[in-house]
C-alpha cells in the first residue's frame, strides 16, 4: 500500500465537485434574491441625484433643487422669506 497515485486524482475530483456545486448554488441564490441588484441599484438613484443634480437625494425627486433652478440662485440679499 505504498503507491498512492491516484489519491490526488480522487481529491481533486471530489475539490472540483464541491466548488462547482457551490457556485451553481451561490450564484442561483444571488439572482433569485437579487442581492446584487439591490447593492448596485439603491445607491445608484442616490448617487445619480448628485450627478444630475448636486443634491443626495434620488434624481427624480430632486430635479427641482438644481442649483440651476432660481429659487436656488445665489444672491447678494440672500434667502428672504
Amino acid at each position: 500500500m505504498n503507491r498512492q497515485a491516484g489519491q490526488i486524482t480522487v481529491e481533486a475530483v471530489l475539490v472540483l465537485t464541491i466548488l462547482v456545486s457551490t457556485v451553481f448554488t451561490g450564484t442561483r441564490f444571488l439572482r433569485d434574491k437579487q442581492i446584487l441588484t439591490k447593492m448596485v441599484e439603491r445607491p445608484w438613484t442616490y448617487l445619480a441625484g448628485m450627478i444630475e443634480n448636486g443634491m443626495w437625494m434620488p434624481a427624480a425627486s430632486s430635479r427641482g433643487k438644481h442649483p440651476n433652478q432660481l429659487n436656488r440662485h445665489g444672491s447678494p440679499t440672500g434667502d428672504t422669506p
